[in-house]
């Protein structure tokens, strides 16, 4: 798992420290600004107010995705954070997270009716719309690297009857939400269906994390939906019961 700060050094330049969760070492990049929509940050740091106010456009479009910082709330500069060690690094990585996580689990308590209310209407007109935005909604509540959900779908199939006719029928399948910043869905194969197979009796819970590695940043869970289960699979640096009590009650009104 990598989790990766940015720090804007100009108006046209950042830079960006990645840290390795498992081999606990950091690495130093910079970036052109206009790169700043393709990477998958945590959280980024702006220190001079010119900055902030020439970028705001671009900034504007990265809040959804993690949070935009004043370094000096922070008492951080450019430079402390260029010398920043791997340990430091990691305990200011941590600190931003889990300050995101709350706020986000604290904003989906607060409107947790309308929530659910939103999430029940799209699962019932369109399950892809319902499966992009509560990958989008997962993955601000959990503060995760990177979050694949795999669900049952349903496709037509051709098969021929008794008749030797052609047929359309339906099949079940399974597919996939799954990125890093933004999530892409993805046709299921064996791998995805025996995944399903191997957690379907945890599924039977409304909500339930089944496996989490704070070592290396692995979070598992299952879920259900009116009978159709839900695998989710996350990297995540920690987990806390803010964060599970919210899931839980998002898929529970469910």
């Amino acid at each position: 798992m990598i989790i990766s700060l940015g720090f804007v050094r100009s108006t046209s330049q950042l830079l960006i420290k990645d840290f390795d969760w498992t081999k606990n070492s950091l690495e130093s990049r910079l970036i052109d600004i206009v790169d700043l929509q393709d990477q998958n940050l945590s959280g980024l740091f702006v220190e001079d107010d010119d900055h902030f106010s020439s970028l705001v456009s671009i900034l504007e479009k990265e809040k959804s995705f993690y949070p935009i910082i004043d370094a000096r709330n922070e008492d951080l500069s450019y430079t402390s954070f260029e010398q920043m060690g791997a340990h430091a690094f990691k305990e200011l990585a941590l600190k931003v997270i889990n300050r995101w996580t709350m706020i986000q689990n604290f904003n989906s308590i607060e409107n947790v009716y309308k929530i659910i209310t939103h999430f029940r209407e799209l699962w019932q007109k369109d399950r892809l719309s319902f499966f992009e935005e509560f990958w989008y909604w997962m993955k601000r509540n959990l503060g995760a690297v990177d979050l694949s959900i795999i669900f049952n779908d349903v496709t037509s199939v051709e098969e021929k009857d008794d008749n030797n006719e052609k047929k359309e029928r339906p099949k079940l399948t399974q597919s996939l939400i799954s990125g890093t910043k933004k999530g892409h869905f993805l046709a299921g194969g064996a791998k995805e269906k025996e995944l399903m197979s191997s957690y379907f009796n945890q599924s039977q819970q409304a909500f339930e994390v089944t496996e989490m590695n704070p070592e290396k940043g692995q979070f598992v869970a299952t879920a259900q939906i009116e009978g159709s289960p839900v695998l989710m699979m996350a990297r995540v640096p920690n987990l806390n019961q803010l964060q599970r009590t919210t899931i839980a009650a998002i898929f529970n009104g469910l």
